[in-house]
């Protein structure tokens, strides 16, 4: 019979956690819950990033075994959807304004966003007149729609889920782009006109952000 070793997880000594791009993308990107998300959304709770520390992690996951907690973190990481840092990071001041403009600039390669909820209303837009983000707007209110509609659809029957949408060249470069994000019993749109740029440290800062006003948020102790 096959021999099987045991491993033995363990803490990298005094680092703090932080969903990266990819696991911020991840977290809001659906509404299912599962432990990847459990956990990324934990970290998105708090206004400075968490130490790591086994118990803490048994907290989040929702599980009494530290060495299936480690072992759950290892997956995450495997993913590349966490990273650990050697100095606290702190999320930017709390509100919904200026911070929100200046980050949705960042995502788009011309510097065009907009943010809404699932009615289209506009929470900030960057990079373009009152009018055109009302247009864009209402183009996210019926995409929303669309996604609550066929979203499982494709999911079940093409094995396609429905991440973003997008208005594409015909190269299949985004021109304008529309991606769903799930803040707590929140709905949002993201549009970005050119290219997305949703690799950048500014999309953590956007989650992090609404999580922390839309969300289920815990306090930093």
């Amino acid at each position: 019979m096959p021999k099987y070793q045991l491993v033995n997880y363990k803490l990298t000594d005094d680092l703090y956690l932080l969903p990266t791009p990819a696991g911020a993308f991840y977290a809001v990107s659906g509404a299912e819950h599962e432990p990847g998300r459990q956990l990324l959304l934990n970290l998105f709770n708090y206004t400075t990033s968490p130490l790591a520390d086994a118990k803490q992690l048994c907290r989040w996951f929702g599980i009494d075994d530290e060495q299936q907690a480690l072992e759950q973190l290892y997956r995450v990481q495997l993913k590349t959807w966490v990273q650990g840092y050697s100095t606290p990071q702190t999320m930017l001041e709390r509100g919904i304004g200026k911070e929100l403009v200046d980050l949705l600039g960042q995502l788009s390669s011309i510097g065009k966003g907009l943010l809404v909820d699932w009615n289209g209303r506009s929470l900030a837009h960057s990079g373009m007149d009152d009018e055109t983000a009302e247009q864009l707007g209402a183009l996210c209110a019926d995409l929303s729609a669309i996604q609550r509609r066929h979203g499982k659809r494709l999911e079940r029957y093409l094995g396609l889920p429905a991440q973003g949408w997008a208005a594409v060249d015909a190269y299949g470069a985004s021109r304008v782009g529309a991606w769903p994000l799930f803040i707590g019993d929140k709905r949002f749109m993201l549009a970005l006109i050119g290219e997305p740029r949703l690799n950048r440290t500014e999309f953590i800062s956007l989650v992090w952000l609404l999580n922390n006003r839309y969300g289920n948020t815990a306090t930093d102790s």
